[in-house]
């Protein structure tokens, strides 16, 4: 009997083990660089992670504007143009697909520099280009939690696309409609929007759900475009809203 009483408490010990949770947590320290390209100086996030029992992780930094930087190394280092209140999170991910979310609050100040005041490097460019728009995230219900497709014609999935807005709310561009867009269907790329803008004006991307010819579009997400915010010639920019859980990625081409 005190042989089964044994092996029991030990299977019980071992199946504990096999689930065990990840213990999330990790330092970081902030250097500031000089960049001699852009002849502006930048603060550099080194992050160190001190996390136990996961297989895998993921990081992200929230910058002052909502953009967002992703990256899926143990300890990234992350480059910071702008000064202000950014947001880094550390989700470390066990076996069993648990995972354990740390975040810390990090207020980056820049001295000197071209740029100077800690903004972006100002920019040569006076226009840049929208190649792709990638819709990772949007809201699936509308404000009064109920779905999109709830008028005349409802009983679907949002039928998304989107339309580019200057600041005096002139249509400069129309995407392709996605049809009965679920969630698990997410990220979709719009490809070959190769739309030019100002890089000194402002825009707004607004995604709409297709209603029909009776039936009005409802709006799902209106998004200000602040070309101010990228980085002069970066390849992309996310833009990402944490109240609503908007979240897309603008291909640039400089």
């Amino acid at each position: 009997m005190k042989k089964s009483i044994l092996l029991i408490s030990l299977l019980a010990v071992m199946l504990s083990s096999c689930h065990k949770e990840a213990i999330v947590n990790f330092s970081y320290t902030v250097e500031t660089k000089y960049d001699y390209d852009l002849e502006v100086n930048y603060a550099q996030i080194i992050t160190l992670n001190l996390s136990v029992g996961a297989v895998s992780y993921m990081w992200e930094l929230e910058d002052p504007y909502g953009g967002v930087l992703t990256s899926y190394l143990d300890s990234p280092v992350f480059n910071c143009y702008n000064e202000g209140n950014y947001v880094l999170r550390l989700y470390a991910y066990s076996k069993n697909g648990d995972y354990k979310m740390e975040a810390k609050n990090i207020h980056i100040n820049i001295n000197g520099g071209g740029g100077g005041g800690g903004v972006n490097p100002p920019s040569n460019h006076t226009s840049f280009t929208i190649k792709w728009l990638k819709l990772e995230n949007i809201p699936m219900l509308d404000g009064n939690n109920a779905s999109w497709d709830t008028g005349l014609f409802g009983g679907g999935e949002p039928d998304i696309y989107f339309k580019i807005y200057d600041a005096n709310n002139t249509l400069l561009y129309t995407s392709s409609e996605v049809s009965d867009v679920s969630a698990s269907d997410l990220p979709h790329t719009w490809q070959e929007v190769n739309t030019t803008l100002n890089y000194n004006a402002n825009y707004h991307i607004v995604f709409y759900d297709k209603d029909g010819d009776l039936d009005a579009d409802d709006m799902m997400a209106n998004c200000i475009l602040e070309p101010s915010h990228f980085t002069s010639g970066s390849s992309s920019f996310t833009w990402y809203n944490s109240d609503s859980g908007v979240r897309f990625t603008i291909g640039l081409s400089w």
